[in-house]
């Protein structure tokens, strides 16, 4: 069996790293052959649907200091106490919850008065909560933030219907396998980007 330090030392050899080298500048080559291909306006629903996700998952590595920072030990609602991971739990279902109720309305709007201005709309909306988010000096004002946020981001079947408006049908599965693609990379880089900008703030929330 193939140990650790077999596996590392493999990665040492010139071969190898050319061999890695060669592949990665392939993949590359052929992504970038199929990005040039993207439409501008579907290129900009994809940078949409990417936010949307960004937005979702950034805040999850700064979000229990956050609220450790404005609730303390945690509060009591009715004679029961709520620690700062339940109310952590509470504000990132907040998003969810109001993307899952907003997303049909935003939909039927969007058939009545039309794809582009519904997401204008949305997003200036869910712009606006996210600087409120950023300001926030009480647990209310960040959980009231995030519904906002979440009700701005319920903009997904709007951006699908959107990308289905604007491709041919036979163009249309790649369409939305990219929109897919990009919405993944949101997922994914999400709380890399919280991470980063815990980093670049004022004062370090992670110590050590």
């Amino acid at each position: 069996m193939l140990t650790q330090l077999d596996i590392a030392q493999s990665f040492q050899s010139p071969i190898v790293r050319v061999l890695l080298a060669l592949i990665g500048a392939a993949l590359l080559y052929v992504l970038w052959r199929e990005v040039r291909k993207i439409p501008p306006k579907l290129f900009t629903l994809m940078t949409t649907a990417f936010v949307d996700m960004v937005g979702l998952l950034m805040i999850i590595p700064l979000l229990p200091f956050y609220v450790k920072e404005l609730g303390g030990s945690g509060i009591e609602i009715l004679g029961h106490r709520f620690g700062i991971g339940i109310i952590s739990g509470f504000i990132v279902a907040a998003f969810t919850v109001a993307q899952l109720i907003s997303a049909p309305m935003w939909g039927r709007f969007s058939d009545r008065v039309g794809r582009r201005p519904t997401l204008l709309i949305a997003l200036s909306a869910a712009g606006l909560a996210y600087l409120i988010f950023g300001f926030a000096h009480s647990l209310i004002v960040l959980f009231l933030s995030r519904l906002v946020q979440g009700a701005g981001g319920g903009t997904v079947g709007v951006i699908q219907a959107y990308v289905a408006d604007l491709t041919e049908p036979k163009d249309r599965a790649r369409a939305l396998g990219w929109l897919s693609a990009t919405t993944n990379l949101g997922v994914a880089l999400g709380p890399v980007l919280g991470s980063v900008a815990i980093s670049l703030g004022r004062r370090d929330l992670m110590p050590g």
